[in-house]
């Protein structure tokens, strides 16, 4: 080889070296996990042996449903088969009224009256029908007599007893008609308002002189109800549906009774999800016996979250994150893997859920959010993170 090329083969390794240098270090791999520190994939974490955070990492498992006790917000109203809302079917004055609230009144008791010219029509209404039925009966008697003797036509009978038919039908459309509003056939416009049943009046919306119109919306007049029976209204999260069934017991406790328990009964549970809450309605019937409890009450139902199928997480080990209540589970010597559950209920120490984990995982109760550091600190490091867009060309 000559001289020159020798020097031209020289300067070519040069130009070389000079253009591979910048680009290795732009295409250079990230660096290895050094020998004592832990290596992530995906959502497992290896830590080397005789590691020691993982000495630090304390777990517990994953135990069969126990017998916890869930709670939730109720509210206590009336049992609307023991409550009668009394709103008067004429419209009136109100004259007098006899009843205050908390008075203990007999069904069929009066609770005020009401001055009614349209009650008045119709106790007039059905004295004129009384009266005319009255006349076509006389009428009736005499026509029958006379055509027995050959005094009269047969059609003046055959019309004696239509006009019989026809007021018999009015006095009794009138009759009906005040009977069904309770009053009596003396025409004197006073309607009696009655309570249909026997209770307490828990609530009166009228006074003295207030005009009353049953076609205009608004409050009833009295609300009698018995205080021995009571409906409380529960309102279930989604996740708890599958603890609840027509005719479970309840416990119900009140903060105004601290130490005294009530029994309720499930019967009824709601068939849509409120959509902003996310719960479902779900009525329980109880009694009352005392009078303890009241109307539009607070307070705590509580019911066994124990089921067949479910497993017990402890729950300082579950952590919320952007995809949902998570865990983190030992699957082998080292290694730790994140989950996520789906949890059916809830207490202060366990968390059920039905599916995704099984009796006897290892789930980590103390360093599971030192664990979520590791996967996150990996995400933000990662080669998708750290590229760069390219510069667009010339």
């Amino acid at each position: 080889m000559t001289l020159r090329e020798l020097n031209l083969q020289t300067t070519s390794l040069i130009f070389v070296a000079a253009i591979a240098g910048p680009l290795s270090a732009c295409h250079k791999t990230p660096e290895a996990a050094g020998p004592g520190e832990p290596s992530v994939s995906g959502d497992t974490i290896r830590f080397p042996a005789n590691s020691p955070q993982v000495e630090r990492l304390i777990t517990a498992p994953v135990e069969e449903a126990h017998q916890n006790v869930l709670s939730l917000p109720a509210r206590i109203v009336w049992d609307e088969d023991h409550t009668s809302r009394i709103m008067p079917p004429v419209a009136g004055r109100i004259d007098d009224i006899l009843v205050q609230p908390g008075a203990q009144v007999q069904a069929g008791q009066p609770l005020a009256y009401l001055s009614s010219p349209d009650l008045g029509s119709a106790q007039t209404d059905a004295a004129r029908a009384q009266a005319d039925l009255e006349q076509a009966e006389r009428n009736l008697r005499r026509v029958s007599e006379l055509y027995d003797i050959s005094g009269v036509a047969a059609k003046d009978l055959e019309q004696a007893r239509f006009d019989e038919a026809r007021a018999r039908a009015e006095a009794e459309r009138t009759r009906l008609r005040l009977k069904s509003l309770g009053a009596a056939s003396l025409v004197d416009q006073r309607y009696a308002v009655r309570s249909p049943i026997g209770g307490i009046v828990v609530e009166r919306n009228t006074y003295p002189g207030m005009e009353w119109r049953p076609d205009q919306p608004g409050a009833p007049l009295f609300v009698v109800s018995d205080p021995s029976y009571l409906w409380c209204w529960i309102d279930a999260p989604e996740q708890a549906l599958g603890l609840l069934r027509p005719g479970m017991k309840l416990v119900l406790r009140a903060s105004a009774w601290p130490q005294e328990t009530y029994k309720a009964q499930i019967d009824y549970i709601g068939d849509a999800l409120d959509a902003t809450s996310r719960t479902v309605k779900v009525r329980a019937r109880l009694r009352n016996p005392e009078h303890h409890l009241k109307g539009e009450m607070y307070v705590n139902a509580e019911l066994s979250s124990k089921q067949q199928g479910l497993l017990d997480v402890p729950a300082k080990a579950v952590f919320l994150s952007a995809a949902g209540q998570q865990v983190f589970v030992r699957t082998g010597a080292g290694l730790y893997t994140r989950k996520t559950i789906h949890p059916v209920s809830f207490s202060d120490q366990w968390v059920s859920v039905a599916e995704g984990l099984n009796r006897g995982d290892e789930i980590v109760v103390d360093g599971e959010l030192y664990l979520e550091k590791l996967l996150q600190d990996n995400s933000a490091s990662g080669p998708d993170a750290a590229a760069q867009p390219a510069p667009a060309g010339r």
